[in-house]
């Protein structure tokens, strides 16, 4: 258990330190992606993200050449798929998400966008400044009301020869949408998780920054398995 704890601590820490209390600088420069999976493969990891009940309903993407496509049209207002959006800064971890209804009338849009840029070789600096204008213009808007988008499989990397999950560098949570809040508004920093590595916390570093940010929950176990 107290290993457990030690590496929540860890990787909750380096989160922050990355998107939440201290900002780091992301270095441009046309991102290398070495994770695409199977249709298949990508559907399973993109739904996992949900919960069971919600997932045979949901909307699906699938990441491509072109960026993302919708390969199933679904029912309830939720939308899954592997997102993609820390391979403008060079990081190969894949983040399966579900958004509700709110969530994919609102962010999933800003996620679609950053995917098509990122199969036209576009660097960090470029995405940002692409999604910046698309807020300053109307394309893009923040979450108008409370709601939820699922990640219940966590942060993964995945085996590119057998295209199973090799490692899990965030475990299973919740994402509650909170634009514009920060970690000193709900009286988070790195000192209040060294003893609580279970409390909330702010995450803004998808693209659009604090216009997408969210309110992080720790889920108790991952409710969606893959193999």
């Amino acid at each position: 258990m107290n290993c457990l704890r030690g590496s929540l601590r860890t990787l909750i820490a380096s989160t922050l330190l990355v998107h939440g209390v201290v900002r780091a600088q992301v270095q441009p420069g046309a991102p290398e992606m070495s994770n695409l999976l199977s249709q298949a493969k990508e559907v399973e990891l993109a739904l996992s993200a949900g919960p069971e009940h919600l997932r045979a309903e949901a909307s699906v993407y699938v990441f491509g050449d072109g960026g993302y496509v919708r390969v199933k049209a679904g029912s309830n207002g939720f939308s899954c798929l592997v997102n993609r959006d820390g391979l403008q800064s060079g990081d190969q971890t894949l983040r399966p998400t579900c958004w509700d209804a709110e969530g994919s009338a609102t962010i999933l849009p800003v996620m679609l966008r950053v995917g098509e840029l990122l199969t036209k070789r576009k660097s960090a600096d470029e995405v940002k400044r692409d999604i910046d204008a698309g807020f300053s213009e109307g394309r893009y808007a923040s979450p108008r009301k409370a709601g939820i988008a699922y990640m219940l499989q966590g942060d993964v990397q995945i085996d590119p020869k057998t295209q199973a999950i090799s490692s899990r560098s965030f475990p299973p949570h919740y994402m509650i949408y909170a634009p514009g809040v920060s970690n000193a508004d709900i009286g988070i920093g790195r000192a209040a998780l060294k003893d609580r590595f279970d409390l909330p916390f702010v995450y803004a570093g998808y693209s659009g920054g604090t216009r997408t940010g969210y309110i992080i929950v720790l889920a108790k176990e991952a409710t969606g398995r893959i193999q």
